[in-house]
């Protein structure tokens, strides 16, 4: 009578269970024999990857699946460094542009139609008035008108003075409303011309390998590197277009914020005129109604 065969001691390659993704377990030395992309090993005390395999397990996930799958990162993983350079570039005009349009509405920049009410509290002689309405707000004409009203404007020299004066912290105040904005003219700058430095190399590239192809050429070759190599300039204009169009809107808020200032420095250093204006022109309202009865 024949003894009973063991199965799991048939033959040498029984021991060797196979796992998922063809991968080869070894259960006595811990190693996973790979049939693709090589091996790798693992410590049969822990079951955890030896040093090497993983320092390259790390490697790999750097980047997440999530991210690494996106069109956008696959199209600037193509087009090379200059790719890489312009996806930072793009990132730094972002991250300016969101930090401008915040500070712009904590400073009150869009809320500017208190000039008009200023003008009308100092032509009727309310500077208590006039105050008031500044202390309320945050616009930097704001901060200055307040601080405007506390010169001393009796005579010329004094108005000169306070002129001086204001006009230096109107400089200040405009000088940290464009902070950041040169990054930014030079991001809208530099993008295309990093994007068409990315097409030059890469058509460089591309007719060396036609000239190593010799009169064997391939005319995908060709036409995948001329590919490749507009897409560091689409890139380029992909970035420089929004940062120019921020760029010049940021320069358009400060414009506005900066006339703003200097109409309301300009009726706080001359509210003494603007009152005995108001004055002989309720004056002559006055009189042209008992004329008129």
């Amino acid at each position: 009578m024949p003894e009973p065969v063991n199965p799991m001691s048939a033959s040498p390659d029984a021991q060797t269970p196979l796992g998922l993704d063809g991968v080869t377990t070894d259960a006595a030395n811990g190693a996973i024999t790979q049939t693709e992309g090589g091996a790798v090993t693992l410590d049969p005390q822990t079951g955890l990857p030896m040093a090497d395999d993983a320092a390259a397990i790390t490697e790999s996930t750097i980047v997440p699946d999530a991210i690494s799958g996106l069109p956008v990162f696959d199209l600037v993983d193509r087009a090379g460094v200059v790719g890489w350079v312009l996806a930072a570039l793009a990132l730094v005009g972002m991250l300016i542009f969101f930090y401008k349009l915040v500070g712009f509405i904590r400073r009150g920049i869009f809320a500017d139609g208190f000039a008009k009410d200023v003008e009308r509290h100092l032509s009727n002689g309310d500077d208590k008035q006039v105050a008031q309405i500044l202390s309320r707000r945050r616009h930097p004409a704001a901060r200055i008108g307040l601080f405007g009203m506390t010169l001393s404007v009796a005579n010329p020299e004094n108005r000169e003075a306070a002129s001086d004066i204001i006009a230096s912290h109107a400089r200040k105040e405009i000088d940290g409303l464009n902070s950041g904005l040169r990054i930014m003219s030079a991001i809208a700058v530099l993008s295309p011309l990093l994007g068409l430095l990315g097409t030059v190399m890469g058509m460089i590239e591309a007719f060396q390998k036609m000239e190593g192809a010799g009169s064997r050429i391939d005319p995908s070759v060709l036409s995948g590197g001329i590919w490749l190599a507009l897409l560091t300039t689409a890139i380029g204009l992909v970035v420089a277009i929004p940062a120019t169009a921020f760029h010049m809107w940021m320069q358009g808020v400060i414009a506005r914020a900066a006339a703003v200032m200097e109409d309301v420095c300009t009726m706080v250093i001359n509210r003494g005129e603007l009152a005995r204006k108001g004055a002989l022109r309720a004056s002559n309202v006055a009189e042209l109604r008992q004329a008129a009865e």
